[in-house]
Order: structure tokens, then sequence, then C-alpha cells
């Protein structure tokens, strides 16, 4: 009788212990993952390229942490396993904001690098300029320290891509009621 109750607390602790080193093992597999950055053409910044191997670590360890939250075994490390979670989720976050602001980016900086477009779309040049300070003052600061955990955890960094892609949005619509505007005038 209490030889079986050695085994159930020995086996306990034994899925407790897998799980714990689960957890470190992906905490582990993070610490040495950077960003791969290009110079990007003639403009003095660098873009993010090569992120296929981060998404496909994001969506191993995000079913990894999924499946450990519902194991019976969890419960000394709970906490743990869901900050885990949030911060994967977060730099996940991060990322998709800051992949669709480069997009968006690569398309608009050769436009907006014309003074006369400048001249002709001053509320749309001020907005991508603020949008271009804060691209150069990111990929600068990642260039220096390319490491993901360190480069997505900065203090409200997916706010300000959030807020640069909403800038974004509101420069390519000025920018096509423009070119329409163009185009009416030629027709």
């Amino acid at each position: 009788k209490d030889l079986a109750a050695l085994q159930e607390v020995s086996e306990m602790a034994s899925k407790e212990h897998s799980l714990e080193k689960t957890l470190d093992k992906m905490l582990a597999e993070w610490r040495p993952v950077v960003f791969d950055t290009a110079e990007y053409r003639d403009t003095g910044t660098h873009i993010l390229r090569a992120l296929d191997e981060i998404q496909s670590l994001f969506d191993d360890h995000i079913v990894k942490t999924q499946a450990m939250r519902g194991s019976p075994f969890i419960r000394p490390f709970e906490a743990r396993v869901h900050a885990w979670e949030a911060k994967l989720i977060g730099m996940q976050e991060v990322i998709d904001e800051w992949l669709k602001c480069q997009s968006v980016w690569l398309y608009l900086e050769p436009i907006f690098s014309s003074e006369d477009i400048m001249r002709q779309m001053p509320q749309e040049a001020m907005r991508f300029t603020q949008v271009d300070r804060l691209w150069r003052k990111v990929m600068a600061s990642t260039v220096a320290k390319p490491n993901v955990l360190q480069a997505t955890a900065t203090e409200g960094l997916l706010a300000s891509w959030q807020e640069a892609n909403s800038k974004l949005d509101l420069i390519q619509k000025g920018l096509n009621d423009y070119l329409e505007a163009k185009r009416l005038s030629f027709a």
C-alpha cells in the first residue's frame, strides 16, 4: 500500500519535472535566436528577412505551451507557463505588426523619397516621416542587438508598430486619393 502511494508520488514528480524541463528547454532554444537583417538599398537602414525559422519556433512552442497548460501536472509552475505563453504571443504580435509595417514601408519609401511628392502631399509626408523615424530607430537598435527575446521586449513597441501601421493606412489612402485625382485630371 505504501509502495503504491510512493510510486504515485514519484510518477507525479517525474511528470512535473518533465514539464518543467520542457519549459526550460523552450526558453533555452529562444536565447540564441537573432533577427536576420539586411541593408536596404541606399536608405541607410535595414529590413528584416528570413523569418521562417522564427515563425516555425513560434508555432512549435505555442502548441507545446498550450498542451502543457492542459496537463494535470502543471500546477506547481502554472504561473510560469502562463507567463511564457503570454511572452510568446506578445512576441508574435510585435513581429506581425513589424512585418506589416515593413511591407508598406518598403512600398512607400521610394515614393516619399521624392521631394516633389513630399511637397504635393504634406500631410502624408509628415506621417511618413514619423513612421520612417520609428523604422530607422527600431532597425538600428535591432541591428545592434538582434536577439529576438530582447528586441521584441522593448516597452511600448507593439503599440508603436500599431500606431505606425494606422498612419501607413492613412498615407496609402491619401496616396490613392491623390493618384485618382491626377488620373481624373488627365481623363
